[in-house]
């Protein structure tokens, strides 16, 4: 009688475990790729230069002179050119932020 309950006991602190396993040790995310990341289009205030940039943010640094002079770009159709666009935020809202390929 005695080994019965011993082993009832070391069966439902298993079963215990196993159940309590997935809270105790959760699993992890998965790792944020860099394709995920949209690339758009940014003007350079100073010379007017457009560089397609991983989205980062409303104000980027200048790949060739490391100065923080981009802004998001939207092409004008009427000019026929690409000139600053508002902040990302109401880019979103606007339905104007596209991911260049």
């Amino acid at each position: 009688m005695k080994d019965m309950r011993v082993w009832v006991g070391v069966g439902g602190l298993t079963v215990a475990a196993w159940l309590m396993y997935p809270f105790l040790f959760p699993r992890q995310a998965p790792v944020v790729q860099n394709e995920i990341v949209p690339q758009i289009s940014y003007i350079c205030r100073k010379s007017g230069a457009v560089f397609t940039l991983p989205q980062s943010g409303d104000v980027v640094e200048n790949p060739k002179t490391g100065e923080s002079a981009l802004v998001p770009a939207v092409y004008d159709a009427r000019r026929k050119k690409w000139v600053a666009g508002p902040p990302l935020e109401v880019m979103r809202q606007q339905r104007l932020l596209k991911a260049v390929k």
